[in-house]
């Protein structure tokens, strides 16, 4: 039996991910919009695992899922991940070969892009079944809304294409809570959508809404809406709270490598740029910045059910804390998450590190174990 306060787990550190959660969260927003999902696992799920996330969210009720390139699909497809998948970001002429092959779908963003579809899939004697993607504001892939419907006929006309869907992404909807580019975004959307129907194509999933949309603009929703970053736990806007509904899924936590009373003046860690006032506790975790726990002089993590200062300059693979008394080693520290009444919730690591929220979680390290557990 594990005395109150130790670690649970045989690791230094690990990410705890809860898959009951991810099931909750895919629920709970195919019952707010009601049409079809297109959950969102690029990044491996936003650092938290590609495979298990996205199975549990199909099995939750998702459609299909995206990623952002084509190896994060093929890894789903070595493991037995069957629904359709989509690639977000551009694809390279092996690539699209393989995606093919493999059902894959692919962007189709550009005259290029959809010759180089086309030959390949007429080579190999099948029809790639892609997504359109329409530039309204973004400014990045895409085709603009005058220009929809005569690339549509011409990528269909190319034989070997067929356009499964259409979409594009918002530019503001998460920052702004009165975004006024959403309501310009979707009527350039509409046009596109009445141009590429115009031309006898009729894609079966129409998809607009992220995150933030898929909570918050239902004039978004069409019949898809393409959310991933809520699902995981991560708040979707900036200017709200985490939505009451949905529940958090992540926790990073560490074990106390170390625990030393040490000396006035003693400096700690590179540059010394901290020192003892008086005699303190120090606690040593075995989590640094190679680990995706950013250096900055304000973090903080909680031992105890309490909020504990990081002292010192974090290192690449170990950090120092200031204690208020001693704890054996082994002692569960929180990085992230819940501990008691105290919590540091990826918001509040994403204004620390001035950074945004999906980055946080995005590139803790692989090496890191991440730990399944349903509630």
């Amino acid at each position: 039996m594990n005395t109150p306060g130790t670690a649970v787990q045989p690791y230094p550190t690990w990410l705890e991910i809860n898959l009951s959660a991810v099931a909750h969260n895919t629920r709970r927003l195919l019952e707010r919009t009601g049409v079809d999902l297109m959950a969102v696992v690029k990044a491996n799920a936003y650092g938290m695992g590609a495979v298990p996330i996205g199975r549990e969210m199909l099995a939750a009720g998702a459609k299909a899922l995206a990623v952002a390139r084509y190896c994060e699909a093929a890894a789903l497809r070595q493991e037995g991940v069957d629904a359709p998948i989509l690639v977000f970001g551009m694809t390279t002429l092996p690539e699209v070969e393989a995606a093919i092959g493999q059902e894959v779908r692919m962007t189709l963003h550009s005259r290029e892009n959809a010759e180089r579809i086309s030959q390949r899939a007429k080579a190999l004697g099948k029809t790639a079944k892609v997504h359109l993607k329409i530039d309204t504001g973004m400014g990045r892939l895409g085709v603009l809304a005058e220009e929809a419907g005569e690339f549509a006929a011409f990528a269909v006309g190319l034989g070997g294409i067929e356009i499964e869907g259409i979409y594009t992404h918002f530019a503001m909807i998460d920052d702004e809570p009165d975004d006024p580019m959403a309501p310009v975004q979707m009527e350039r959307f509409r046009q596109a959508v009445e141009g590429v129907r115009g031309v006898g194509v009729n894609p079966r999933w129409l998809h607009t809404a992220n995150s933030a949309a898929a909570m918050g603009y239902p004039p978004s929703w069409m019949n898809m809406t393409r959310a991933g970053s809520v699902l995981v736990g991560i708040r979707p806007f900036y200017f709200e709270p985490f939505p009451a509904e949905m529940r958090r899924v992540l926790s990073w936590k560490a074990q106390l490598a170390s625990c030393r009373l040490l000396p006035d003046g003693w400096g700690l860690s590179y540059g010394q740029v901290y020192r003892t006032q008086g005699a303190e506790w120090i606690g040593v975790l075995p989590v640094g910045y190679a680990d995706g726990f950013r250096r900055v002089y304000d973090n903080e993590v909680l031992m105890n059910g309490r909020r504990v200062p990081v002292v010192g300059r974090v290192c690449a693979d170990a950090c120092m804390v200031k204690l208020d008394q001693t704890y054996p080693e082994g002692t569960e520290v929180v990085l992230l998450g819940q501990q008691g009444q105290e919590a540091i919730q990826i918001e509040d690591l994403s204004a620390r590190w001035k950074t945004s929220q999906a980055d946080v979680t995005a590139v803790i390290n692989a090496r890191i174990p991440r730990v399944y557990v349903r509630d």
